[in-house]
């Protein structure tokens, strides 16, 4: 299929498959951890979560997110624009429905959900692809879906231009050291910025061996040259990973009520210019929102905006995670 893809008018709705399994090792929960800086307990502490309620380490979201990426990237490319003049990674979402544990094995269904006209960037069409992350039990545990832009027959190919973003204007918020953080004491609207990041050839290629992501965007100089962006970019999902993980060694500051549930709800970004290998980023956050949750009265449920900003203070994505927090209702 993917060589019959060189256009939006090519996609065709409906059309579906499903990638071969992979299991996920001990090795990857560590290598994604070294490669975020992610290193939550929930991750790498196995006698934390030995008394927690999956009895065990489960792997990051966004690792099973990237993998998502890697094995499209593998088993079915075009939905991920790659091979297709001018297409590009434009946004990602994944909600978290259970979680992948040490040796699980999993495969990626997907389905070409839904194709539309793209305002944002002329004589380019959007297309969506919803996919689920099934274990080796066959139980869905993810679901979520990848939109990428593709040029129209009539651009001939021509890429779209894109513009970065402006940055969110906040107020920063420190978090009180001695305090107990539940859902409701996030302020709205509050947060900072993180320490930077300097996007670098290592970071690349660890994440593409990793994840099986060698898109020639990526990896490929010589191709890279005659191709939209000029030169090798670093993946989309690689920058918004890194962000989460620069964000969460300010989430780990926040003393948290004890709780025995996984506290990853969703992950979400759009993507809006690319970052190169040398540039510097960090990420700006903010708590949007909080809410009770409709079925644990001792659970609370927080959005927060997580904005990728590099060193000419353009927003390089947009984006937000959801997660699940000790209420003052239920303690």
């Amino acid at each position: 299929m993917n060589n019959q893809v060189h256009s939006f008018e090519d996609y065709q709705i409906g059309q579906q498959g499903k990638t071969v399994t992979r299991t996920v090792t001990e090795a990857d929960l560590v290598n994604f951890a070294c490669l975020t800086a992610d290193y939550s307990r929930a991750h790498l502490d196995r006698h934390y979560m030995a008394n927690s309620i999956y009895g065990e380490r489960v792997a990051h979201g966004l690792l099973g997110s990237s993998l998502v990426t890697g094995m499209l990237s593998i088993h079915a490319p075009h939905v991920l624009g790659r091979g297709v003049p001018g297409a590009y990674l434009y946004s990602f979402d994944a909600n978290y429905r259970d979680a992948i544990k040490v040796e699980d094995t999993i495969n990626i269904q997907w389905r070409v959900a839904k194709k539309a006209s793209d305002p944002n960037h002329a004589g380019c069409g959007l297309v969506t692809t919803a996919f689920r992350v099934v274990n080796q039990e066959e139980v869905p545990i993810y679901d979520g879906t990848i939109a990428i832009v593709v040029p129209e027959k009539s651009a001939n190919n021509t890429p779209p231009r894109l513009e970065p973003g402006k940055a969110w204007q906040i107020e920063e918020y420190i978090p009180d050291p001695d305090r107990i953080y539940y859902a409701e004491d996030y302020p709205p609207g509050k947060g900072g910025d993180t320490d930077g990041r300097t996007i670098t050839e290592t970071d690349i290629v660890n994440f593409t061996g990793l994840t099986g992501d060698y898109d020639p965007q990526y990896v490929d100089t010589e191709f890279a040259k005659k191709g939209m962006f000029g030169e090798r970019i670093a993946p989309p999902m690689l920058i918004f990973t890194i962000a989460f993980g620069l964000w969460t060694s300010v989430w780990d500051r926040y003393t948290r009520p004890k709780v025995s549930f996984a506290g990853h709800l969703t992950d979400a970004s759009t993507f809006l210019a690319p970052v190169k290998i040398g540039d510097t980023i960090r990420c700006r956050y903010k708590n949007i929102s909080s809410r009770s949750s409709k079925s644990k009265p001792e659970v609370g449920v927080n959005t927060f905006g997580l904005q990728v900003l590099n060193q000419r203070n353009e927003a390089v994505q947009d984006g937000y995670t959801i997660m699940m927090i000790g209420s003052k209702a239920g303690h």
